[in-house]
């Protein structure tokens, strides 16, 4: 990637994230970056694309975030650090998370095909998880994906509640939540 090109790309995503994506528009990229109107179509041929680009790096970035975070040796404490991930990255950045995550995308990976063809950077960690804990035999022998979109769903219907102010913890005690949730699908699917 060239660097007029990163630098539009992170011009994008800080804007996204500071005021949401109704703010990210190619002419307001054009004056962050301190370049012609045309510039950024010069590395973009749309907005959609730049969007689609932000949001490839982030899950990316996410992705490889968690990865660092999880043992291998300890499936089920590894399913805890990857809803203690997702909630850090959903407390500390909802913008960028709403986007990436619930807002309607013309190139969002959708279920079941591009889960189960493995091309969710984020996902595809849950899932390493998953089938980690069923061959160790802590984990009830199951289909990866469905359990993954399982505990995907939970999570991010819990958070999207939190977003929009219908569940009225401060984040601490959201947390718990979370985790408490989890524990309960666990309890279900423990070998």
């Amino acid at each position: 990637m060239t660097e007029t090109r990163a630098t539009i790309a992170a011009a994008a995503r800080r804007i996204l994230e500071d005021e949401g994506v109704a703010a990210v528009t190619m002419r307001r990229i054009a004056t962050e970056c301190g370049v012609s109107a045309m510039t950024p179509y010069w590395h973009f041929p749309n907005r959609e694309t730049l969007l689609e680009q932000v949001c490839q790096e982030a899950f990316d970035e996410v992705a490889a975030g968690w990865r660092q975070r999880t043992t291998k040796q300890d499936p089920l404490a590894d399913l805890h650090a990857t809803t203690d991930l997702l909630l850090d990255f959903a407390l500390h950045r909802p913008r960028l998370y709403d986007y990436l995550f619930t807002a309607p995308r013309p190139a969002a990976r959708r279920y079941p095909d591009d889960f189960a063809a493995g091309d969710s950077p984020t996902l595809n960690v849950l899932i390493e998880a998953l089938r980690n804990g069923m061959r160790r035999g802590v984990l009830r022998d199951d289909d990866p994906v469905g359990v993954a979109l399982t505990l995907a769903a939970q999570l991010h219907g819990l958070i999207a509640l939190h977003h929009g102010g219908r569940i009225g913890l401060p984040d601490d005690e959201f947390r718990a939540l979370c985790h408490r949730n989890l524990e309960r699908i666990l309890d279900g699917i423990t070998g």
